[in-house]
């Protein structure tokens, strides 16, 4: 339980209206990338999204005061590290009603979960997310349609933009009870889980899309005898897969 500070020194009581924490989701959201530094990477990202919260709460110096404590090296991934974002606007506006919630508990909070939350993050969305969506858009671009440019581009924005609204508000509502989730052993078996699904959907993709035939033929008897069907009976897809690795090989590995 957090206790009530007898020397509260903001300007209202009041909590945060649904009006309010929407504003700030969305600064947090749009200004990810935007409001950067070479020093504290996306820190300023902080300052520019709690700032409808230290305007509600703090006079201008006080505002000012609580704003640089959030100017510090900060990096994870933005769709889902919101529940960061939400989880920090929740300890803030506690801190400012006169809880018990002090700017260590806040600093330690955002440096602890960054980690997991980017490890998370890279995982599904480039991992899953994208190659899901692009195996649809492939498919719908056959014949060199522009549907599935049209697809991908709207379809993937509306799904970030929902997780990351899902995200942020169950941080703020769960607050620091959801801290041990996100960093404990079931943060590691969720992300290894999806590593293994978005892996499994671009071998589909890799199958499905990238073709290799070799027009190579050799006499048996009285018959030719095709190179390509013999290495599909053998192994189907075999090199498309090489070819995939290889490329992967040079990217990941070669950079």
């Amino acid at each position: 339980m957090v206790e009530q500070k007898k020397d509260r020194i903001t300007k209202t009581t009041e909590p945060l209206t649904k009006k309010e924490i929407d504003t700030i989701w969305r600064r947090f959201y749009n200004a990810y990338g935007v409001a950067g530094s070479f020093d504290a990477l996306s820190g300023p990202n902080f300052l520019w999204g709690l700032e409808p919260l230290f305007d509600k709460y703090y006079d201008n110096d006080k505002k000012c005061e609580e704003l640089l404590k959030h100017y510090k090296f900060f990096n994870t991934e933005n769709i889902f590290g919101s529940v960061i974002y939400g989880i920090v606007t929740a300890m803030e506006e506690a801190k400012a009603l006169g809880k018990d919630v002090d700017d260590e508990l806040i600093q330690s909070t955002k440096t602890s979960l960054m980690g997991p939350m980017a490890g998370i993050g890279d995982a599904l969305n480039p991992g899953l997310i994208v190659p899901l969506l692009l195996s649809i858009a492939i498919t719908l671009s056959t014949g060199g349609s522009i549907l599935g440019a049209v697809f991908y581009i709207i379809v993937y924005n509306l799904v970030v933009i929902l997780i990351s609204k899902v995200l942020f508000y169950s941080g703020y509502r769960l607050g620091l009870d959801s801290i041990q989730t996100l960093i404990g052993e079931a943060s590691n078996k969720i992300r290894d889980s999806f590593l293994l699904l978005g892996t499994t959907i671009m071998g589909g993709i890799a199958a499905s899309y990238v073709g290799i035939n070799l027009l190579v033929t050799y006499p048996s008897g009285n018959d030719q005898v095709s190179l390509q069907g013999l290495l599909d009976g053998i192994f189907p897809k075999l090199l498309p897969l090489l070819l995939v690795l290889g490329c992967w090989q040079l990217m990941a590995k070669k950079n």
